[in-house]
């Protein structure tokens, strides 16, 4: 063998592939689930900071302000189809519905690849909530809401972001009623 040669031999080209292989197999499955999990708290994240702007819109404009999914921000949509996107906008007839005189105050799109719901499962309207609506004193009407954080692949753990009448948010792994979120409906 020349000992001035410079370069790899087949052999050891072939054992780098082997061993970058190696590596790749065990390295893409945690790798999906560090992007799923990644989504699922950047989603939760999004709605947290919609459902806080919503809350102190109420308090500064002291009037009721209407937080619900929406398609494109311009009418309220499906209760579980907060995915698509949502809107936050000053209800001063109480009617739960974006009027003409009524102001839009905000609409952020969601991340679509996530199921995100606030019924029993993804594809139930019971219990669902369909509008969050802010009282001027930062209450939220009606029960406490709990809206879950699904991965479709079910690579990561669902998350759920809480909303209480108080007007507090928390992030949990199980619904208000203490459930364990269904997912895969």
């Amino acid at each position: 063998m020349n000992k001035n040669a410079k370069g790899l031999t087949l052999l050891e080209l072939l054992m780098v592939v082997a061993i970058l292989a190696i590596l790749a197999t065990v390295t893409l499955p945690s790798m999906s689930t560090l992007i799923a999990e990644t989504r699922i708290r950047s989603g939760t994240m999004a709605l947290a900071a919609m459902m806080k702007f919503a809350r102190m819109q109420a308090v500064a404009r002291n009037s009721r302000v209407t937080l619900c999914p929406s398609d494109d921000g311009t009418a309220c949509g499906e209760a579980n189809a907060w995915n698509r996107g949502v809107m936050v906008f000053e209800d001063m007839n109480d009617n739960r519905h974006l009027d003409g005189e009524e102001k839009l105050l905000g609409y952020r799109e969601m991340n679509r690849n996530l199921r995100i719901f606030s019924g029993a499962d993804p594809t139930s309207t019971a219990r669902s909530r369909k509008r969050v609506v802010f009282s001027p004193a930062g209450s939220a009407a009606g029960y406490t809401t709990s809206v879950k954080f699904c991965s479709p692949d079910a690579h990561a753990s669902p998350e759920v972001l809480i909303l209480q009448n108080s007007g507090r948010i928390r992030l949990s792994d199980r619904d208000g009623s203490g459930r364990e979120p269904a997912c895969d409906s």
